[in-house]
């Protein structure tokens, strides 16, 4: 049948695979069992859909062997005719009432009774694993397995891009950056924020895209209550004399962009908000300098620390992997007001990153955000949002 959903090549997924397969030889593993679900806007579906290309609503499960293709496990008879036409061609079961009973008998056709049996969670934001009525049923059908967490085998599976997803991530950073036209040319005073979310939706939609991220917040520049927007669109109307802080993701099918700007409604930006902003994007420009293959989170840290000499402090983290969901590494300062789980990194060529200093104020009562989707090229960086970096006035 014709495809009437995006799907990937099978070139790469046959690369995916062997991917996979070399991570589960590494960590010396019999099976691994790939766990999505439908939080974080579907985000936490990242390790099934990246296999099988299917987004299911519910917990999902792809179960491996190094020596087998995957096999999905569709979380409901419901979807079932759907995912056999959005995803790729591989064996499909359905949980149904009984998911850790159909993931036993799915491993005991595989041939595995028994060994290391790795269980591939999500780390996102936050970390998201097999729901525990699930895996409690399948460790009682098979005691002699030992399960281990294997969250570490796709996250390295999914580092580096390959050019076939940098060309869909590119698309949808396409995307993005028209939702950004589209505020800057719609936004009036006195709209209620959600009007917003209608303009967002107009830009993205009828060029078959997606919103994955609209955090949109205006707050007065005189009394701010906001130093990052709502997670939803309020019914507060914009006024004159407002900053909005956006971060904007639009995305095809999963691969998304993203981007973070301010603007003032109806007026200049007020001296500090100007001043936070240009540290912002002095910060940002200091870190595309220094991101090559082969730089680390060491010359990230040094590009940045001129910020702690300027009255003010990083709030969200300076960059963050991206894919089909927030990715591994994290890079920040050591004075960050969130503390984030930090590792060392050595970029590479083929990592997507978002670079997004979050700049607050002293005081903690005013902050901005300068950011884009970019991707680690050999030689060096190149952002993948277009859309001019500065803070507009607005409406």
């Amino acid at each position: 049948m014709d495809p009437i959903f995006p799907r990937f090549s099978d070139a790469e997924y046959a690369r995916r695979e062997a991917v996979v397969r070399r991570e589960l030889a590494s960590a010396r593993l019999d099976a691994v069992i790939a766990v999505g679900d439908a939080g974080s806007r579907g985000a936490n579906q990242a390790n099934v859909a990246w296999l099988t290309n299917w987004w299911d609503p519910y917990p999902a499960y792809v179960v491996m062997t190094p020596a087998s293709a995957p096999v999905l496990l569709v979380s409901n008879q419901l979807y079932l005719h759907t995912a056999e036409r959005a995803a790729r061609p591989v064996e499909m079961r359905v949980q149904g009432l009984a998911p850790g009973e159909v993931i036993a008998t799915c491993l005991e056709d595989l041939g595995v009774r028994s060994g290391r049996v790795g269980v591939a969670a999500v780390r996102n934001v936050g970390r998201a694993s097999m729901p525990s009525h699930h895996f409690d049923v399948l460790r009682a059908k098979l005691p002699q397995i030992e399960f281990v967490d294997a969250t570490d085998v796709f996250a390295r599976a999914r580092l580096i891009k390959s050019a076939e997803e940098i060309e869909w991530f590119e698309r949808g950073a396409q995307l993005t950056d028209l939702a950004m036209q589209a505020i800057e040319a719609e936004t009036r005073v006195g709209m209620p924020e959600y009007e917003l979310s209608a303009i967002l939706h107009r830009a993205v939609l009828p060029a078959g895209g997606t919103l994955r991220l609209q955090f949109v917040g205006a707050t007065p520049m005189s009394d701010p209550e906001l130093i990052f927007p709502w997670q939803y669109p309020s019914q507060r109307p914009l006024a004159v004399g407002d900053v909005l802080l956006t971060e904007i993701s639009a995305g095809w099918w999963g691969c998304s962009g993203q981007i973070q700007r301010p603007y003032a409604i109806g007026c200049a930006p007020s001296d500090e908000y100007l001043r936070l902003f240009e540290l912002a994007a002095r910060a940002y420009d200091r870190i595309m300098q220094v991101l090559r293959p082969g730089a680390t989170d060491a010359d990230v840290r040094a590009a940045a620390s001129f910020l702690d000499d300027e009255r003010c402090r990083t709030f969200d983290v300076l960059l963050h992997g991206w894919g089909l969901q927030i990715e591994d590494p994290r890079v920040d300062l050591p004075t960050a007001v969130i503390r984030r789980e930090l590792k060392p990194v050595t970029f590479a060529e083929g990592m997507l990153l978002v670079v997004q200093p979050h700049v607050v104020s002293e005081d903690g009562k005013r902050a901005v955000q300068a950011g884009n989707l970019v991707v680690i090229e050999n030689g060096g960086v190149r952002a993948l949002q277009r859309h001019p970096m500065g803070f507009r006035t607005v409406g």
